[in-house]
C-alpha cells in the first residue's frame, strides 16, 4: 500500500473514531453526527493546508507594511495543498451527505 492510501485509510479511521466517541458522548445516532463532524474536519483541513490569502485585508495588511518599513514585502498568491487529509476529509463528509438524506 502506497503512503498516500495509508495516510488516506489511517485518516477516515480517526474521523471515524472521533465522531463515534462524539455519538457515544452526546447520545445521540453516528449517522446523525456524520456530516456535521465530517464538514467540520474538512474546514479545518482546508484552514490547515492552505497558505496565502487573495483577501482585501491581506493586500491591505501588506501594503501597509511597505509603506511603514520601506521593505519590499511579497504578497504571497492563496495555494491549496491537495492532500490525502483533504481527500479524506471530503470522502467522510460526502457518505455523511450521503446517509443523512437516505436514512
Amino acid at each position: 500500500m502506497k503512503r498516500t492510501q495509508l495516510i488516506f485509510v489511517i485518516t477516515l479511521l480517526i474521523e471515524t473514531g472521533l465522531t463515534y466517541a462524539c455519538s457515544s458522548f452526546l447520545s445521540i445516532r453516528f449517522i446523525e453526527l456524520m456530516f456535521f463532524s465530517g464538514l467540520l474536519f474538512s474546514v479545518l483541513t482546508f484552514w490547515f493546508s492552505s497558505s496565502g490569502s487573495n483577501s482585501a485585508y491581506s493586500h491591505y495588511k501588506t501594503h501597509s507594511m511597505r509603506l511603514m518599513s520601506g521593505a519590499n514585502i511579497e504578497h504571497n498568491p492563496f495555494r491549496l495543498r491537495w492532500t490525502a487529509y483533504f481527500f479524506a476529509s471530503l470522502s467522510f463528509t460526502g457518505v455523511g451527505l450521503f446517509f443523512s438524506f437516505c436514512c
